[in-house]
């Protein structure tokens, strides 16, 4: 039985005809079948694999006499596996065709050896990610699919964990894509692997924090680790990865993060550490006093103000002080764009500025400093 058509055909499961060939993620069927897998208007030959997962198809060797004689499609144990089906058995395979925008934009993978043990080793991010980005160009992707692939003489598996594609709408569909020249990698390990992930950050090239590796306990904020990390994930996290994959995936920054709570429970503190470890240049106050609670990385800086030192007695002064404040930082962004400095501009005591009180001429001048204020950090679109 031949096909040429999209539509489902059973085929006949066997085994990857060579160990070299089990680690390519390809399947592989005869070249008279070849055809009926290929894309129109390109050089891909995609196959949907009993739902499971899509894979690339190619043929091993011109006129092999294992696919002679019956529709057969060859896979590794990985895939067999992922599959649920064994040598021998019948499966159903489609032609694929993929959507348009189906490049992936951040493809998360979980690391593991192939045969576990007591190994260690360490993995490079930056030089992994080039190497399964050149092995596994325009192959496809789906989430919880696991490829096995040959680095530096050991033999791994990987697990996608997240397939991110540019503009895509979540959905119950798979989540899945192709991989292209410009996917960004991320690569996870648990903590029994044996394997250790060096580079990632280099990887991601951020350069958001002055130090690659901080102690909380002496930075004063050891008893906060659990609020810390809060603000790394809620303010920080969309920031390690490069604008580029950002703004395929229309990831939005945090523009500011409220820190509230009685007094004396380490929010000046937090922020003021924070402070101190991102890699901004050296904060500015529009007066004597150098606190902080209310942080706000708004572009990129770092500016220390208390409060009432917004405050003037003069008519548009304290709008004026507002629009001060970010006046380094809009200028900065509108010259350099993405490769603006850090910008981190700090509030204490902000409740002076943001209180309701009985007189109506102070409510007024209060709605119009919170007026100015998030009209800056949050314009209208």
């Amino acid at each position: 039985m031949r096909f040429s058509s999209p539509a489902s055909a059973n085929m006949i499961v066997t085994n990857t005809p060579a160990p070299d060939l089990a680690l390519t993620n390809l399947a592989y069927c005869s070249h008279a079948d070849l055809h009926g897998f290929a894309v129109p208007g390109t050089k891909l030959f995609l196959a949907s694999i009993g739902d499971s997962f899509v894979l690339s198809v190619s043929y091993p060797f011109r006129n092999s006499g294992l696919f002679s004689h019956f529709v057969r499609i060859a896979l590794n144990a990985i895939q067999r596996r992922h599959a649920r089906v064994s040598s021998g058995d019948s499966i159903p395979v489609s032609r694929f065709i993929p959507p348009d925008s189906f490049d992936l934009a951040l493809l998360t993978l979980e690391l593991e050896f192939v045969k576990k043990g007591n190994k260690n080793e360490q993995v490079d991010a930056v030089l992994l990610a080039n190497q399964l980005r050149k092995r596994f160009i325009n192959q496809v992707m789906t989430t919880g699919q696991k490829v096995s692939f040959e680095y530096h003489g050991n033999n791994y598996i990987f697990t996608v964990n997240q397939a991110a594609v540019e503009g895509q709408q979540s959905s119950n569909a798979p989540e899945r894509g192709i991989i292209s020249s410009d996917t960004y990698f991320v690569f996870e390990t648990s903590n029994g692997s044996g394997i250790k992930v060096v580079n990632q950050r280099e990887a991601a090239s951020s350069n958001i924090f002055r130090q690659k590796e901080f102690n909380l306990q002496e930075l004063g904020i050891g008893g906060l680790s659990a609020e810390f990390a809060d603000i790394f994930r809620r303010a920080f996290a969309s920031r390690v990865f490069p604008p580029h994959v950002t703004n395929k995936l229309g990831i939005k920054h945090v523009k500011g993060m409220l820190l509230f709570g009685p007094p004396g429970t380490g929010k000046t503190l937090m922020a003021r550490q924070i402070g101190k470890m991102l890699n901004g240049r050296e904060p500015k106050s529009l007066g004597s006093k150098a606190d902080k609670t209310c942080l706000n990385n708004v572009y990129n800086r770092n500016e220390i103000v208390n409060g009432p030192e917004v405050l003037s007695k003069f008519v548009g002064e304290t709008e004026k002080n507002v629009r001060d404040l970010f006046a380094d930082a809009e200028n900065d962004q509108r010259t350099r764009g993405d490769e603006s400095d850090l910008h981190v501009i700090i509030f204490d005591e902000i409740d002076a500025i943001c209180k309701i009180d009985s007189g109506t001429n102070l409510l007024l001048l209060m709605t119009s400093v919170i007026y100015h204020y998030f009209h800056i950090v949050c314009p209208p679109i």
